[in-house]
């Protein structure tokens, strides 16, 4: 019983008891209206108590009831709909985490055998599961690992199996790597996981739909044949018929594509005429301008009278 409902029955009993003394007082004095008054207070403190009672029990579940959705308690909005996660996991988080701790290791402790201790756990029960979903038995999958049979590259069988031996380094790469462990560890990760994709993408089974044709034409004109225009609208960044219309004749507007032989021949014929016009106009001037003037001939002293 909580403290709330134990306050409420000691005030429930208080009043009874101070009920009970005022009837006994009443009847004590012989007046009629006292004991009906007493009465009337008796009723109403009984129908107090049956009120309380059927709250604090509808308040109570026995727990046959099920819980309102909204309880702190029930898992169907907990967390709240509206709240969203601060840090929303990724898949590529862990092992991201996973090739920068092995970094720092190995930069700290200078060998690069000491980062790839830490590499090589998760990617082996990355591509054991791999192996395991695709069809293959755990025991096979481990051998399978273990003996570098999964791939054809003995560099990144060499990062999931410590007992495999690499290729042969030459003298200048390990000098390298005793300079620069980290560097190398984050190399070999990258082809190791680049080996496991390619293994976990044999071993799965193809996601339906995955190599399916591309059935829908390309709209035209492309995304990169266009070009954004001084009004803000997207245009052709080169217009296909300004070749095929070729330059536009002084004079005779544009040609239309659609214009019949004659109307083409005509433009022409003024085109030629406009031109002739504009020699024999050059012709005149070059001719006023070798013309003699009455001042030739004339000379120091004379005066050109008219």
């Amino acid at each position: 019983m909580t403290s709330a409902r134990s306050a409420g029955v000691a005030l429930l009993g208080l009043a009874f008891v101070v009920g009970g003394v005022a009837l006994g007082i009443a009847g004590a004095s012989g007046g009629g209206q006292s004991v009906q008054t007493g009465f009337g207070v008796l009723i109403v403190l009984l129908a107090a108590a049956v009120a309380g009672w059927k709250v604090w029990g509808a308040l109570e579940s026995d727990g046959s009831t099920p819980p309102v959705p909204w309880a702190d308690d029930e898992p169907f909005a907990n967390p709240a709909p509206e709240r969203t996660i601060r840090e929303p996991p990724l898949s590529s988080d862990g092992l991201t985490a996973v090739v920068e701790e092995a970094g720092a290791t190995a930069r700290k402790s200078g060998t690069v055998d000491d980062g790839l201790d830490v590499l090589r756990p998760v990617l082996r029960e990355a591509l054991v599961d791999a192996l395991v979903q695709g069809g293959v038995a755990r025991a096979d999958a481990e051998a399978a690992v273990s003996d570098g049979s999964w791939t054809d590259d003995g560099v990144a069988a060499s990062v999931l199996e410590e007992t495999i031996s690499g290729p042969d380094r030459s003298f200048r790469k390990r000098v390298y790597a005793w300079l620069f462990p980290e560097r190398v560890v984050r190399r070999l990760a990258r082809r190791a996981m680049a080996a496991v994709a390619d293994a976990a993408d044999e071993a799965l089974p193809t996601v339906p739909g995955q190599t399916a044709p591309r059935t829908v034409p390309v709209v035209q004109p492309r995304l990169e044949e266009l070009t954004r225009g001084a009004d803000g609208r997207l245009e052709r960044a080169v217009d296909p018929d300004a070749v095929a219309r070729g330059p536009r004749p002084p004079g005779g507007g544009p040609v239309d594509a659609d214009s019949s032989p004659n109307d083409v021949d005509s433009i022409s014929s003024k085109t030629d005429s406009s031109a002739d016009e504009t020699d024999a106009n050059a012709g005149a001037v070059d001719g006023v301008r070798a013309a003699p003037t009455e001042s030739d001939g004339v000379g120091d002293g004379e005066v050109n009278r008219p």
